[in-house]
């Protein structure tokens, strides 16, 4: 639910919220709090410390969560690349036939690669990319198991080309999978919600706590909710590498296309 909802809705329904459970707790604080302030005043002090320093650790640990999912996002880009390069060297002990049948369908391949990564947050495109990868891989795979199909002489020769060649498309197809379930892998729903908790939560803690007090300052209660809002948008943003401002790089990808 939450991935399908645009950040910006989500982050400016949050910001609404705090902005009201704010507004809210210095009222309650000023009309029920301000009687035991003086005897209250260490314990009010204690729960806010410990809201804050509960969120903070939340921010972190989620924070740390969705830039590991990044990155590793990014770094499976740059196997499969290396992958793809390994398969197309061992085109090179194919038959001119097969090899030139080969490189088509490994164009293919890549080029189907490349919209998977960059086809944005549309399920029914990303699911055709990947089966029409899936098939130019097939037909990869085809050509690489037909022992005819290699340019060796020797039997001891062939039968190496082959062995090198097959495990090149075998590595290719596993980092293939690894790379579209690591697109499925987000931070947990509850993570956000809990989130989400957590600054309403604390904002009323704060703004409750300045009203008991008789100071009912907003701005460094609004400026701390602001920043935290800006922190859970980076987490949910890094979830998010095809429709945010933190986008997946191509490059390495496209470099193979340009270069064959």
């Amino acid at each position: 639910m939450l991935y399908n909802t645009p950040t910006i809705v989500l982050i400016g329904l949050l910001l609404f919220l705090t902005v009201a459970t704010v507004e809210a707790g210095i009222r309650v604080g000023k009309r029920f709090g301000q009687e035991t302030w003086s005897n209250a005043q260490d314990i009010h002090t204690a729960l806010t410390a410990a809201s804050l320093a509960l969120m903070g650790l939340m921010l972190a640990f989620s924070f740390d969560m969705s830039a590991t999912r990044f990155d590793v996002r990014k770094t499976l880009i740059v196997t499969e690349a290396s992958a793809i390069q390994s398969v197309r060297n061992g085109l090179d002990f194919l038959a001119p036939k097969p090899r030139a049948d080969a490189h088509s369908w490994l164009q293919q391949y890549l080029k189907q690669r490349i919209e998977f990564l960059e086809v944005g947050n549309d399920p029914g495109r990303e699911r055709q990319a990947i089966l029409a990868a899936r098939a130019a891989h097939q037909n990869l795979w085809r050509i690489a198991v037909a022992e005819s199909n290699y340019a060796g002489a020797e039997p001891e020769l062939r039968a190496a080309q082959y062995a090198e060649l097959t495990q090149a498309l075998l590595d290719l197809n596993s980092v293939a999978d690894q790379r579209e379930a690591a697109r499925a892998i987000r931070v947990p729903e509850a993570v956000l919600f809990l989130l989400f908790a957590l600054a309403i939560g604390s904002g009323g803690i704060l703004a409750y706590v300045s009203g008991a007090s008789g100071h009912p300052d907003r701005l460094p209660t609004y400026v701390v909710l602001c920043l935290v809002c800006l922190v859970i948008y980076l987490i949910i943003d890094f979830d998010r590498p095809r429709r945010g401002l933190m986008r997946l790089d191509a490059g390495p990808l496209r470099e193979l296309l340009r270069g064959s």
